[in-house]
């Protein structure tokens, strides 16, 4: 199977699974993360021991967030500094694509290796749940 078609079902699941769990109200990141946690923990019913492994995944991302945040903004500056160049340099425009690139997959990579220590820790009941919760969000969300 190549990568690009694991990737575009899992993304569509992560962003499905973002957006079923963080409701339709804007929140700030750190807000977001938090009703988020809140709203798995009580449609899941997740134990202490569940929600602690769930409150130190958010904390994980937040974390890798807020360094992504900083390296986009760097991102941007040398992107402005091409701009104003007489001449812009496609080889360090890749890189700095390439770059932010590179740390977009360690985000995925991040996400998917959480999910999966995450859903080991999941009941059958709870798997169900999570299940039904996405088809249903799919089916509110889909004419």
């Amino acid at each position: 199977m190549t990568k690009k078609a694991i990737f575009i079902p899992l993304a569509v699941l992560i962003v499905v699974g973002l957006l079923t769990f963080a409701g339709c109200k804007r929140h700030g990141h750190h807000q977001g993360a938090e009703f988020m946690v809140d709203y798995v923990s009580e449609v899941l019913d997740l134990t202490d021991a569940q929600r602690a492994d769930l409150d130190q995944i958010k904390a994980e991302f937040m974390a890798k967030a807020e360094q992504m945040h900083a390296d986009k903004d760097v991102m941007k500056a040398d992107i402005l500094a091409q701009l104003n160049r007489e001449e812009m340099d496609a080889d360090e425009l890749k890189r700095i694509a390439a770059l932010h690139r590179a740390r977009m997959d360690e985000f995925i990579d991040l996400g998917i290796d959480r999910l999966v220590e995450f859903h080991k820790t999941l009941t059958p009941d709870q798997k169900a749940k999570l299940v039904q919760k996405l088809e249903d969000c799919e089916r509110w969300h889909r004419p």
